[in-house]
């Protein structure tokens, strides 16, 4: 009550709506995050309809096409796509793969193995002396063993795993045939579908759910096109690189940089620390320095960029944006900073339109 008395009453009014807004978004992200596996297809295909259904009408204005006609062509060359970028991710990644295990048991992994030992064994050394008060001492030589030999476990388990899954055809097949008629029925009825969803409000609350549409479209294509910039970025710095300095891999390695470079920075480290410590330890101090340089000079233009990209595609403040991208990624990662970043960007959309 001494709250009540002390507080502006339009103050409380917008808390209460804004607490019963983050429980209700948390509450769906959840749902879905929880249930994604089972409504993949689905949320695949919607996210193709909605870029069907905008091509499908201009070829019926313009050419006068039958829009289920157009609607056919497009899903299946849309779902083709789909399928192309999966197979050549998983094909050419499971080859990268094959070669990187064969490579495992050659003289030079050995080689390289007694080197990271030895030098390790050293740095062991300066451990044990500066915390030679410390009853728990670190032993680095059973730590590049046991994880130097889980490194490949997992290599050869992820090989493993990719060949199950490339056998398993009728379940790819259902899959696609799942993935393809979702699209297609959702892209022809896609308007049927709207409208439907729309007249469960009234009047009033239609014209605001419209304005929620068309103000949370903008900001995903934002979101898409800032996160395609920084990925292209960080693909193009690495492959390129990478090829410069002769380093191998450099096409898978700069695919699996630009998918984890969703996770801000981490995404670059995964890719350039262990390939300019494996040159410093084979004394090629010539690449371990350039890609070094390349490596920072990387993460400060991208941390640069982010924010900005994103404040400005997506129409969120600058601080806020790095708040929540630093916020996200210590609570659960990328799925962090999709929570923390939806939250505000819906946020903002809400406030725009007089709801919150």
């Amino acid at each position: 009550m001494m709250l009540m008395a002390v507080l502006n009453k339009q103050f409380l009014h917008k808390l209460k709506n804004n607490i019963l807004f983050f429980i209700l978004y948390t509450l769906l992200f959840f749902i879905i995050c929880k249930t994604f596996g089972y409504i993949a297809p689905f949320f695949i295909g919607g996210l193709l309809a909605f870029i069907i259904n905008p091509l499908s009408q201009k070829l019926e204005r313009k050419f006068n096409i039958n829009k289920g006609i157009s609607t056919l062509f497009l899903s299946f060359l849309g779902v083709g796509t789909v399928i192309f970028i999966a197979s050549f991710l998983v094909f050419q990644g499971s080859q990268q793969l094959v070669d990187f295990l064969n490579n495992l048991d050659t003289n030079n992994y050995s080689y390289l193995n007694d080197m990271i030992t030895n030098w390790m064994s050293n740095v062991s050394h300066y451990i044990d002396y500066i915390e030679g008060l410390s009853n728990n001492s670190i032993n680095v030589q059973e730590l590049v063993a046991k994880y130097g030999q889980s490194i490949a476990n997992v290599a050869k388990s992820l090989l493993a795993k990719t060949i199950g899954l490339a056998t398993s055809i009728p379940t790819i097949m259902l899959l696609i045939l799942t993935l393809f008629m979702s699209t297609y029925f959702i892209a022809k009825d896609f308007d049927k579908i709207g409208n439907g969803f729309l007249s469960i409000f009234t009047d009033e609350t239609r014209i605001k759910v419209r304005r929620v549409k068309s103000e949370a479209v903008s900001s995903l294509k934002g979101y898409i096109k800032a996160y395609a910039i920084l990925m292209s970025l960080t693909f193009a710095v690495i492959w390129l690189s990478f090829t410069l300095f002769k380093v191998p891999y450099g096409l898978p390695l700069a695919l699996i940089g630009a998918f984890l470079d969703l996770i801000p920075f981490l995404g670059i480290i995964v890719i350039f620390v262990p390939v300019i410590i494996y040159y410093f330890v084979m004394d090629n101090y010539f690449i371990s320095i350039g890609i070094t340089i390349i490596f920072i000079a990387l993460s400060i233009i991208r941390q640069i960029l982010e924010p900005k990209l994103v404040a400005q595609n997506v129409g969120i403040n600058p601080l806020l944006t790095i708040v929540a991208i630093f916020i996200g990624i210590q609570v659960k990662g990328v799925l962090g900073i999709i929570f923390f970043l939806g939250l505000l960007v819906m946020h903002s959309i809400l406030q725009k339109v007089d709801i919150l």
